[in-house]
C-alpha cells in the first residue's frame, strides 16, 4: 500500500488492532503460549467466537469501517480497487477449489438464499462453526469460508506483508481487494433487502466496530509486536 496510508495504519494502531480482534475471536483454539502472548498485550477472549452466531455482521462491519476511514485519507485512491470477483486461475500450481467456485456463484448470483447479514457475513467469512465443547467444530457446508480461502490462497510466509498474517496483511494491497469484494457484497444484499443505513441496528454494529478500532488498552500505535509462529498458524488455519 501507498507509504502514506500505511503511515496513517500504523500511527493508529491498526496492525495491532487487525492482530488483536481475529486472536480474541480464535481464542478457544489458542495453544497455550500464544495465549499467554496475547494476554501480555492486553487481549482478551472475545463474544461472539469466529463462527459462532452473531459474528458474521461483527466481521462486516469492522471491516466497513477501515474502508470508510482509509477512504478519508485518500478518497480516489485506486489501491482500493475490489476484486470483481476472485480471480481463480491456478497459483503456485494450484487449481482453485472447487468447493469456493461454488461459494463465489453462490455469493454473486444468488445472494437471496442468505436470511440474514449474520448469516452471509458467516458465510463469507469461515467455516468454523464453534459449539460448547468442541470449539474446532466446523460447518458441514463444504463452501463456506471463502474470504479464510482467499487468505491461505495467496499466503507467502517469506513476505513482510504475508496475505495469510493478520499482523502485517493490511499493507498488502490484495488484503483491500479481497475486502472490497466482501463489502460490495453486503452492500447489494442490502440493497436486496430494502435495508436503510439509518437502521439503528446498523449504526449500533458500525459504531462497535469503531470503539473496538480505537487505539487504547491492548491496541499501541505502530508496527505490531511480532506475534509467534504458531499464533500466525491459528490465525491462518481454514
Amino acid at each position: 500500500m501507498p507509504q502514506p496510508l500505511v503511515d496513517y495504519m500504523q500511527s493508529h494502531g491498526w496492525s495491532t488492532m487487525h492482530l488483536a480482534w481475529h486472536t480474541a475471536r480464535r481464542w478457544d483454539l489458542l495453544p497455550p503460549a500464544s495465549r499467554t502472548f496475547a494476554e501480555s498485550q492486553g487481549w482478551h477472549r472475545v463474544d461472539p467466537q469466529e463462527g459462532a452466531p452473531g459474528n458474521g455482521i461483527e466481521f462486516l462491519a469492522m471491516h466497513r469501517m477501515m474502508f470508510q476511514m482509509l477512504h478519508e485519507q485518500a478518497p480516489s485512491s485506486p489501491d482500493f480497487a475490489a476484486w470483481p470477483t476472485p480471480p481463480t486461475e491456478p497459483h503456485d500450481g494450484a487449481a482453485f477449489d472447487a468447493q469456493m467456485l461454488s461459494a463465489i456463484d453462490r455469493l454473486e448470483h444468488h445472494l437471496d438464499a442468505f436470511r440474514s447479514e449474520d448469516e452471509l457475513g458467516l458465510y463469507i467469512e469461515t467455516a468454523m462453526r464453534p459449539v460448547p465443547g468442541h470449539p474446532d467444530a466446523r460447518s458441514p457446508d463444504y463452501t463456506a469460508g471463502v474470504h479464510n480461502y482467499l487468505h491461505n490462497r495467496f499466503q507467502d510466509r517469506t513476505s513482510k506483508i504475508d496475505l495469510g498474517n493478520p499482523a502485517v496483511n493490511l499493507m498488502n494491497r490484495r488484503f483491500w481487494q479481497l475486502h472490497g469484494w466482501v463489502d460490495h457484497l453486503w452492500t447489494a444484499y442490502r440493497k436486496l433487502k430494502g435495508l436503510r443505513d439509518d437502521d439503528p441496528a446498523y449504526q449500533a454494529v458500525l459504531a462497535k466496530a469503531m470503539a473496538e478500532m480505537q487505539p487504547r488498552g491492548g491496541v499501541k500505535a505502530g508496527p505490531p509486536t511480532p506475534p509467534p509462529a504458531e499464533l500466525v498458524n491459528v490465525l491462518s488455519a481454514l
